[in-house]
């Protein structure tokens, strides 16, 4: 009735009971990236029973602290303002009614702790999640820690179809940002992916990181961060269009390879376009890792625009995922075909970037290439048709 919506609108989650305190000293309590819908859970040492989630209904707010594995399945809108999320539990949003509707409002905090995340995960069907609020992932208590410990990825959505995520912030995040995994046909715009308070530390802070997917579209976003604006790890048919990347290393596929060649292996139908790079290491990027199978194909880059990037275009076939980075030996086994760039314009300090296995790259096309560039950079192993 209009009556119980109003009165569950108003409620704040903590008149459900005291939020729960995870227990990170217990191995099932640590999230697993292989159960992606895993939390941290609040078991007391001497085997009391765990305090039950409560369960919402119709029009429901979540406000204040939050409860482990609160049940919103029976949620039409959910209103998320201001929540704050104890150490080491997820905001779980995946048990969510066909055509829910989410809205981040206020300033939403998740309180800090060594492990996997993700901090937010989404799943659904024709669901609507918008701002205006900002979800700050208090990624100052992380950077420091160094690229050695396993930190948290911060938002992911999961198995998502036919649905939208729009208007809203995402500030601090202590890892990759963005996560979009096994969805089709979904829409993310509008969003702000900020870091840039780590000032050159906050490492391995992607903006969108893509696996498994089909016919997702990431448009007009602005990202400030220290990792891949955009790294595609596999899917097809994905458009990158009209984004702002700065301080990045660029627009990227890869590392991408695997001991076969199959779905998690391959990009297939990449659009990119209209995005501008700014402050970069790299401007486009393919990179393949060493020993490995997989396919690029059908990527399409048109009218990007770069300011002040170092590399414009880099193709490497020499990615050393022991090493953490290029190891000068192209050996990828990773076929990179049918890639057109066309209409690139802006500055950077070396145009191209190339060190391609010969045997695996093919059918490559570069026009209307109008970068101001001081070096022109190096080439080797690109097709033969290339000239760079």
């Amino acid at each position: 009735s209009p009556m119980l919506a109003a009165r569950l609108i108003r409620q704040k989650i903590t008149s459900q009971g005291s939020p729960l305190s995870p227990n990170p000293t217990t191995s099932k309590d640590t999230p697993s990236q292989n159960n992606p819908g895993q939390g941290a859970y609040d078991e007391s040492s001497d085997g009391s029973q765990k305090q039950t989630p409560p369960v919402l209904k119709g029009a429901c707010t979540l406000t204040g602290d939050y409860i482990n594995n609160t049940d919103v399945s029976k949620c039409s809108t959910i209103i998320i303002d201001s929540l704050r999320v104890p150490a080491g539990v997820q905001l779980n949003l995946t048990d969510l009614q066909d055509n829910a509707k989410i809205k981040f409002q206020g300033t939403s905090t998740f309180a800090p702790m060594l492990w996997s995340g993700p901090l937010v995960l989404v799943k659904g069907k024709h669901i609507t999640v918008t701002g205006p609020g900002t979800l700050d992932g208090q990624g100052a208590w992380y950077w420091p820690k160094g690229q050695k410990v396993t930190k948290p990825v911060f938002f992911r959505i999961l198995n998502t179809t036919h649905s939208t995520f729009t208007g809203f912030n995402m500030l601090n995040m202590p890892y990759r940002t963005f996560s979009v995994w096994d969805s089709n046909y979904t829409t993310i715009s509008g969003l702000k992916l900020n870091s840039s308070a780590g000032n050159g530390v906050a490492k391995n802070t992607d903006g969108f990181d893509l696996s498994r997917n089909n016919h997702v579209t990431i448009t007009k976003n602005r990202i400030y961060n220290q990792d891949d604006c955009l790294a595609m790890q596999s899917s097809k048919n994905t458009v990158f269009s009209d984004n702002y990347c700065c301080g990045s290393h660029g627009i990227s596929v890869g590392s991408l390879g695997g001991p076969v060649l199959n779905w998690t292996t391959t990009v297939d139908g990449l659009t990119v376009t209209g995005n501008t790079i700014e402050n970069s290491s790299n401007g486009i990027r393919i990179k393949t890792i060493v020993g490995l199978k997989g396919l690029v194909t059908n990527a399409v880059y048109t009218n990007n625009t770069l300011i002040n990037v170092t590399n414009a275009i880099v193709m490497h076939s020499d990615y050393n995922k022991t090493k953490g980075g290029y190891d000068g030996t192209p050996t990828s086994l990773v076929k990179i075909t049918k890639i057109k760039i066309d209409g690139l314009k802006g500055t950077a300090e070396n145009l191209y970037d190339i060190v391609a296995n010969p045997d695996v790259v093919s059918d490559w096309s570069f026009t209307n290439i109008k970068v101001v560039a001081s070096n022109n950079g190096n080439c080797t192993g690109e097709p033969s048709n290339v000239l760079c």
